[in-house]
């Protein structure tokens, strides 16, 4: 069926192709026209992983449209109906109905994680495509300084939410109804405070941060208290109706995750400066170097070189290859695993 200003309308001719999705294998299984009240049928037989699912499919000016999946062992009428619907590739209006901005806390290099939902809704009798591949059929802004981005699986493939110049973009048909999508990003702790300006209105906006002592301000957001999820806990603050235009404040504690990662690198060079030193002692008293027993590894002192490593690491120290900071991260964690395994030595 298509819609249409004087209601649903059948499409006749169409080719409908029955599917097969499951975890032992995935196809098509048999296809048909639709006749001309735009009715199709098909008989089949269910097989193999009993968590296959059967849906029907037909392509509709280029864009596959969908049934639901195909339950029962007689499944007609609406159960079975695929509505397909025209293209356009004029700006088509796309309305947040919800909009969710997770933060958690600092990673210990300072790097916040931040999660974007939106819930997006195509209001019209129209799919909306983009006048070439390049061209998205919406967008929204990044923060200043996000990296590492990841778009995630949802109503629509991941690999159709792209960043670019400073903006996501969607850049796969959307066709009328709601789809959710959701992507992730890294900000650095000088993001912050975070400043968000809502290019279009959004029926519902929800922001989390799990830092206690962050804040969030907008006109119209409210505290709503705690919300857990995955042991998790987050300040969650909501919005009816944030008009277009309202300036969304985050700010965070002056975090000392940074400063710990910059004490746990100055520390592991300030232990090999020490041994440094004590050898230029050593090597100054005897007049020639004498065979000393090697130092014996502690805990914290190793600990705190994993620390300074994996802290080169997540600052995406060019100097450090992936083969050597796997290699170093070895040696340094067998000799922790040692060292813990001879009990406390002293300094």
């Amino acid at each position: 069926m298509q819609p249409s200003e004087r209601g649903e309308l059948p499409v006749p001719g169409a080719m409908v192709t029955l599917h097969r999705i499951g975890s032992d294998s995935a196809g098509p299984v048999d296809s048909v026209r639709t006749d001309a009240q735009g009715r199709y049928a098909f008989r089949f037989k269910r097989w193999g992983a009993a968590d296959a699912l059967y849906l029907a499919a037909a392509v509709h000016r280029g864009i596959a449209y969908f049934s639901a999946p195909l339950r029962g062992a007689a499944v007609r009428d609406e159960a079975a109906e695929i509505v397909v619907f025209d293209t356009t590739s004029h700006p088509v209006p796309l309305t947040v109905q919800g909009h969710h901005l997770v933060i958690g806390s600092p990673r210990p290099t300072g790097m916040r994680d931040v999660v974007e939902v939106y819930e997006l809704s195509n209001d019209t009798v129209v799919t909306a495509v983009g006048r070439d591949s390049l061209t998205p059929v919406w967008s929204a802004p990044l923060p200043r300084g996000a990296t590492n981005f990841v778009s995630s699986a949802g109503d629509v493939a991941a690999t159709s939410i792209v960043a670019r110049d400073g903006r996501v973009e969607l850049i796969a048909p959307f066709a009328p109804g709601v789809k959710q999508l959701s992507f992730s990003y890294s900000l650095a702790p000088d993001a912050f405070p975070l400043e968000v300006s809502l290019d279009r209105p959004n029926a519902l906006l929800e922001v989390l941060v799990e830092e206690p002592g962050a804040q969030v301000r907008a006109p119209s957001l409210r505290s709503k208290g705690n919300a857990t999820t995955e042991g998790r806990t987050f300040k969650r603050f909501l919005a009816q109706n944030a008009p277009v235009g309202e300036q969304v404040r985050v700010e965070v504690p002056s975090t000392a995750a940074g400063a710990r990662s910059t004490v746990v690198i100055a520390l592991a060079v300030g232990l090999v400066l020490a041994m440094v030193g004590a050898l230029a002692v050593a090597y100054r008293r005897g007049g020639s170097v004498r065979r000393v027993a090697p130092a014996r590894d502690t805990a914290d002192s190793l600990a705190a070189a994993i620390a300074a490593l994996d802290a080169r690491r997540e600052a995406h120290d060019t100097s450090l290859s992936d083969a050597e900071y796997a290699a170093q991260r070895a040696v340094l964690k067998a000799r922790l695993s040692a060292a813990l395994a001879g009990g406390p030595t002293s300094a």
